[in-house]
């Protein structure tokens, strides 16, 4: 376990007996657990190789702890499990490990290592995050959760969150010279309907030690998106500066946009469809851009399985040439 996981554990062990001091309620402790995985065929460029074909991903495992002291305060702990074809060992995570403080429906402050404020959202309104990530988390434009101080605030129809972190990551967790920022701000002007937007402005801890730092990653994001009893349809841009440049000399700018729909005919059996189109060097290389398309069938029994039957197209181009692959199988969500 890396050190700002465990500073983060240790911190949250320190807090817990001045959470105890405030208890008006009885402490409750609920332990869950989600599994998402894909047994699916992979197909590039028309051709089968030996890494790809038929096979299995356990996409994430999580197992969830969430503890309750009091109406106040509470703490959560969550690790994540992958194992994807290509993978010769798992990979284990500390996903979440940070301490509460509530404020009201809605209102809350967090310290340790907790979801970021855009991919949460984001996933949430489209609804399908175990079949892919969202377009900011697929790309690589953001991280889903950090290390540092989360805070959301809720008054009436809008919504105030705000994190100030490392710019690490939770998966490979480390300090640079600055914190960073994330913020969004959301609106529901009507029941079902947000429009939010948002940003980060940092250097992603890349300038950790002795690297110098040439530029500053920001990221602009807007989402307009409809959740409704049966159906789901959203659209959302971001506009991207140095992202990957923190470092190196040179300004480059990325951009992409996605929109998604969804319509339940039954409480079993859904429809599902997702558009994006990337472009993530408009300066350097401005003919690389990427075109992703999803679409599938879900068939949900009971609150335990959601499972999928689900066909995914990408398409890559650079100067040089044009990629594309092809995959199609089953996606699976259990949840207990």
């Amino acid at each position: 376990m890396h050190l700002p996981q465990r500073a983060a554990l240790a911190l949250a062990a320190l807090c817990m007996p001045l959470a105890a001091q405030a208890q008006d309620t009885a402490p409750a402790t609920r332990v869950s657990t989600q599994i998402f995985v894909n047994a699916s065929q992979l197909d590039r460029d028309g051709v089968t190789r030996e890494d790809e074909g038929l096979a299995v991903d356990l996409k994430r495992t999580f197992i969830n702890v969430d503890h309750r002291f009091n109406e106040r305060w509470s703490m959560q702990v969550t690790t994540d499990l992958q194992w994807l074809r290509n993978s010769q060992a798992s990979d284990l995570w500390l996903r979440h490990a940070y301490l509460q403080r509530s404020f009201g429906k809605g209102s809350w402050l967090r310290l340790g290592n907790a979801p970021l404020p855009w991919i949460q959202q984001e996933s949430a309104r489209e609804g399908f995050r175990y079949v892919d990530a969202g377009l900011i988390a697929r790309t690589r434009m953001g991280s889903t959760a950090d290390y540092g101080v989360h805070g959301q605030y809720s008054r009436g129809d809008l919504v105030y969150a705000a994190s100030v972190v490392t710019g690490g990551g939770y998966q490979k967790p480390r300090l640079g010279r600055r914190a960073d920022v994330e913020a969004r701000v959301g609106w529901m002007p009507a029941k079902g309907v947000e429009l939010a937007a948002g940003g980060y402005r940092g250097t992603r801890a890349q300038d950790a030690g002795n690297r110098p730092r040439e530029h500053t990653a920001q990221r602009w994001n807007a989402m307009a998106s409809w959740v409704g009893e049966r159906g789901r349809v959203g659209a959302q841009y971001f506009h991207a500066q140095d992202w990957n440049r923190i470092t190196r000399p040179g300004s480059d700018d990325q951009r992409g946009w996605s929109a998604w729909a969804s319509y339940r005919f039954t409480p079993a059996y859904a429809l599902f469809a997702r558009h994006e189109q990337t472009r993530m060097s408009l300066d350097i290389d401005p003919r690389t851009r990427e075109r992703y398309d999803q679409l599938g069938v879900e068939w949900k029994p009971n609150g335990h399985l959601r499972l999928a039957m689900v066909g995914k197209r990408v398409e890559q181009r650079t100067t040089s040439r044009t990629l594309e692959s092809h995959e199609a199988g089953l996606w699976a969500q259990l949840a207990f």
